[in-house]
């Protein structure tokens, strides 16, 4: 074994366009510069720097490789975040210097009413950068007002597809005209009212399909999204088994972010393909402030073992398609999603 070493934000790239994430203050220049330098030198915060706050993990689609229509992530119990529990939450995260949360996980944000509410109050509280991933489905007239009324700073949109077939195979429950003219109306909305936010951001996974169509991807969705992206695709599902790799490497979400089911489940990651959640869960936020969980033991032996290389001893990381898919890299593995 060599020196461990992490790379942030490695999963996600730009395609064309220009970087959402722009530092727009100095204190998001900080918050940005402590997302990759406090993972490269493994240096942990007095809190969490970001949230994934699940809203839901309802969803209206059945995407294929979909931790939600496979039913392979965590609980199969349904449930939406409640206001109070998410006001608790902020309110711990604001007192704390917390920078971001993102506000989705398995399911459908926009299916929770209370959504604009969330982001209003998150706004309040002084958080600066607020997001979530959406299929753009529910993304209508009256919702695209509601997020530029309330200045959401970005918004994710999935679209797995070049052309309408492509789409519909792939974000299965979708119809491309509906999607495509939502994001269109979203864009004019935005720009009618002399504003820039929320910033677009429109992002596929790289399925060797798309990667054989990309030109015909980017001159579709490139005139409307501010960033153009991809994510590298994770082989995960039924029959998957990623357990005995190693490799240099250490999980960069240990030292940035922590995770937050709607139930209140507090987790130290996003447990990419682990079916199980339960060896990993560190309390409930309902009753446990999220600063203890940052700082437990366990949260602490985490950080331990894949600083010294040791993360096939942890069970559930073992299983991870994140952890395979990154040291599949370091070790010149390429693995294909979709033939």
């Amino acid at each position: 074994m060599g020196r461990v070493a992490i790379k942030p934000n490695c999963n996600y790239h730009i395609a064309s366009g220009r970087d959402i994430l722009k530092p727009q203050s100095e204190r998001f220049r900080e918050y940005r510069k402590r997302w990759v330098n406090f993972p490269k030198k493994f240096m942990v915060s007095d809190f969490p720097m970001h949230l994934d706050i699940e809203s839901t993990n309802i969803c209206n689609l059945k995407c294929p490789y979909c931790a939600v229509s496979s039913n392979s992530w965590g609980s199969s119990k349904k449930g939406m975040v409640s206001f109070p529990l998410f006001k608790k939450i902020i309110e711990e995260g604001a007192d704390n210097g917390l920078y971001s949360i993102k506000l989705s996980l398995r399911g459908e944000p926009l299916l929770h009413k209370q959504l604009p509410k969330m982001i209003s109050f998150a706004k309040e509280k002084g958080i600066i950068d607020i997001y979530f991933n959406t299929n753009g489905v529910l993304l209508d007239e009256k919702m695209c007002n509601t997020l530029v009324d309330i200045g959401l700073y970005r918004i994710s949109i999935s679209a797995d597809g070049w052309n309408k077939a492509s789409f519909e195979r792939n974000r299965l429950g979708a119809k491309f005209n509906v999607v495509y003219n939502n994001v269109l109306l979203l864009r004019k909305t935005r720009d009618k009212r002399g504003v820039d936010f929320p910033k677009i951001r429109i992002q596929a996974v790289m399925l060797k399909e798309i990667r054989e169509h990309w030109d015909e991807y980017v001159r579709l969705w490139q005139p409307l999204a501010d960033e153009l992206g991809y994510i590298d695709a994770r082989l995960e599902g039924v029959g998957i088994d990623h357990r005995g790799l190693r490799g240099d490497w250490a999980c960069p979400f240990l030292w940035q972010r922590m995770t937050i089911l709607w139930d209140g489940t507090i987790l130290p990651c996003l447990l990419h393909g682990v079916k199980e959640s339960k060896p990993m869960t560190i309390g409930n936020a309902r009753d446990m402030q999220i600063k203890d969980a940052w700082h437990s033991q366990k949260s602490s032996l985490l950080r331990s073992l894949h600083k010294k290389g040791e993360s096939h001893e942890i069970e559930s990381c073992n299983y991870c398609s994140y952890r395979a898919l990154e040291i599949g890299k370091l070790n010149g593995i390429a693995e294909e999603v979709r033939a």
